[in-house]
C-alpha cells in the first residue's frame, strides 16, 4: 500500500491496536472507511483521530467494525446456495460413497453474523440423512460477529429469503427475532481467524465458501487465500466465491470452472 504520511502513520497505528494488517487491503478502500468514520464523529484530521485511537477502545472497535463491514442475510444470493443444494451436494455424496466415508466439512471463511454457515448447516440438513456426519467451520477477524453467530438471534428482515417451512423447520421465535434451532447450531464450529496473515485453519474440506471478502483484498493477499484455500480442499472439492469476484489467471492450473455465473469452481 502507497500511503502519505500521516495516514500511513494512521494505518499502522491502527494494525498495532487491532492486530488486524490493513496494509495489505487496498488504500483506497482502507480509506474510504476511515473518512467515513471520522466524518460521522468530526475529527479533521488523521493525525488527531490516531491519538484519539490511542486511548479510546469504543472508537477503535467501531473502526474496526466500518472496516470489516457486513451485508447480513440468510441466503443472500440464493442461486448459489441452491447450486450447491442441487448440484454439489449430490456429487459430494456420491464421492464420499465411493470412497466408504459418511464425513463431509465445509469452511465459511469471512462468515460474517452467521447467516452463511447456517444457512450451509440447512442445506445439508435437507440433503443428508442423520446417517452422515456433517461440520461446518466458521471463521472471520470481528469478534462482534462472532459473537453474534453463536447466539445465533436474527431479526426477521434478515430471513426474508428463507419460505416459512425453513422458518418453521430451522428456527424458533424468541421476543420478536428468530433464533437457530440448537441441532443446527451444533454442527458449526466458530473461530477468530484472519484470512490474509494466518495459516489455513484446518484440511480436507469438501468445500470452502469465501464470498464477498476478496473483493476487499490486493492482489498479493488474494493469492495468499487462493493458495491456502487451495491446499485445505480435499481432492474434487469446491470453491464458492462471490458473484463480483474473479481468480487470477495464475490459479486456472488449481481450479476449474464448475459455473461460472455462480462463480463456483472445482479443486484440480
Amino acid at each position: 500500500m502507497v500511503i502519505g504520511d500521516d495516514f500511513g502513520f494512521l494505518v499502522s497505528k491502527v494494525s498495532k491496536l487491532s492486530g488486524i494488517d490493513l496494509s495489505k487491503y487496498r488504500e483506497s478502500y482502507i480509506k474510504r472507511r476511515i473518512d467515513f468514520r471520522m466524518k460521522i464523529i468530526g475529527v479533521e484530521s488523521y493525525s488527531k483521530y490516531c491519538k484519539m485511537l490511542s486511548t479510546n477502545q469504543k472508537e477503535l472497535d467501531s473502526l474496526i467494525n466500518t472496516i470489516t463491514i457486513n451485508v447480513t442475510e440468510f441466503m443472500r444470493d440464493k442461486t448459489p446456495f441452491e447450486f450447491f443444494l442441487n448440484k454439489i451436494l449430490p456429487q459430494i455424496r456420491d464421492r464420499k460413497i465411493r470412497s466408504n466415508s459418511r464425513l463431509l466439512r465445509v469452511w465459511s471463511a469471512g462468515c460474517s453474523y452467521g447467516e452463511e454457515p447456517y444457512s450451509i448447516a440447512i442445506c445439508l440438513s435437507e440433503f443428508f440423512d442423520r446417517e452422515w456426519i456433517t461440520s461446518i467451520y466458521a471463521t472471520d477477524i470481528d469478534d462482534q460477529c462472532l459473537d453474534t453467530a453463536k447466539s445465533g438471534l436474527y431479526k426477521p428482515e434478515q430471513l426474508r429469503n428463507l419460505n416459512e417451512e425453513i422458518k418453521l423447520k430451522y428456527f424458533e421465535k424468541v421476543n420478536g427475532h428468530y433464533r437457530i434451532k440448537d441441532f443446527i447450531k451444533k454442527k458449526v464450529k466458530f473461530k477468530k481467524h484472519d484470512l490474509t496473515t494466518q495459516p489455513p485453519i484446518s484440511s480436507f474440506f469438501d468445500a470452502i465458501f469465501c464470498r464477498n471478502v476478496m473483493i476487499y483484498f490486493n492482489e498479493e493477499q488474494k493469492r495468499k487465500v487462493l493458495n491456502d484455500f487451495y491446499r485445505s480442499l480435499s481432492s474434487g472439492g469446491y470453491l464458492i466465491i462471490g458473484k463480483s469476484e474473479s481468480l487470477p489467471v495464475e490459479f486456472k492450473n488449481k481450479f476449474k470452472p464448475v459455473d461460472l455465473r455462480e462463480k463456483i469452481y472445482l479443486k484440480v
